[in-house]
């Protein structure tokens, strides 16, 4: 009986360890009025941005319904496998509901439904924890254990690049949107108890960055020996940049590097970067 590690589009799990670790990745929708894709499937992250510029509303996105994940958990059920799914916040998307609806109604003891309270990468690190994990011969207790562990240690950075898709999406006025443009200000935002939470409005992307080092200095964290996370939405100078500043202040046992996908990205938009550490 093997176990496998499953999750969602939401948590941006790189391709390399998706096959590496053959972890399986279901993917919500993106909506462009009648036009439907699959995250990470039917569009990729060029295309999808291009069309998000040229889109004058934001797209719609679909959660994962609780029919597919019993489907899917019928699959690995009928090889005998063991489930361990880690899925995007579940304060930010109904995925996470659909896949307990889905157990529940399967009434299976080998399934195992994680609320990673993270988004994009940050959730990402605990799939590939989780995987890791499964691949050194580890039991399903204690890599569901280590998992429910590492989420509430998980710190989660965001710098938005741009304010118009914040307006877009009914966050923000036109007038805010326009003045921040014009001033130049980058939104630093965290992940508080799985929720979105803003930290602070600044003047350029170098100085978000700066203030994220500070917030991990300030606190007496280290990234020493520590697995990081960078993904960014189509700026890889950004994350190359916060990717050198890490290597400057500190020696981490490995950074790991991605790119945001188009359900995260529909509210992000282009030019955002992202940091992610367990603690």
């Amino acid at each position: 009986m093997a176990i496998t590690i499953l999750t969602d589009t939401l948590c941006d799990v790189p391709n390399e360890f998706v096959e590496k670790y053959n972890i399986r990745v279901l993917p919500l929708t993106v909506n462009f009025g009648e036009e439907s894709y699959r995250d990470g499937i039917d569009i990729t992250a060029d295309e999808f941005f291009r069309k998000l510029e040229d889109s004058e509303e934001l797209p719609k996105t679909s959660q994962i319904n609780p029919p597919k994940f019993e489907s899917v958990f019928k699959e690995e059920l009928k090889r005998n496998n063991t489930v361990v799914a880690i899925l995007g916040s579940s304060e930010l998307s109904g995925t996470y509901n659909s896949a307990v609806i889905a157990k529940n109604n399967l009434e299976s003891h080998n399934i195992y439904v994680i609320d990673s309270k993270a988004v994009t990468l940050g959730a990402g690190l605990l799939v590939i924890k989780a995987a890791r994990l499964a691949d050194e011969g580890k039991s399903v207790e204690d890599i569901v254990k280590a998992i429910e562990e590492a989420k509430n240690n998980m710190k989660q950075y965001f710098v938005i690049g741009s304010l118009k898709y914040l307006y877009k999406g009914g966050r923000i006025s036109l007038s805010v949107s326009v003045l921040g443009s014009i001033l130049n200000i980058k939104p630093l935002i965290t992940v508080i108890d799985g929720k979105l939470e803003m930290m602070e409005k600044t003047r350029g992307v170098k100085k978000a960055i700066a203030i994220m080092m500070n917030t991990i200095k300030n606190n007496g964290w280290t990234l020493d020996n520590k697995v990081v996370g960078i993904n960014h939405t189509i700026c890889p100078e950004y994350a190359e940049y916060v990717e050198e500043t890490i290597n400057k202040l500190y020696k981490p046992k490995e950074i790991i590097r991605g790119e945001v996908g188009s359900v995260i990205g529909t509210h992000a938009g282009p030019g955002c970067v992202a940091l992610h550490f367990e603690l």
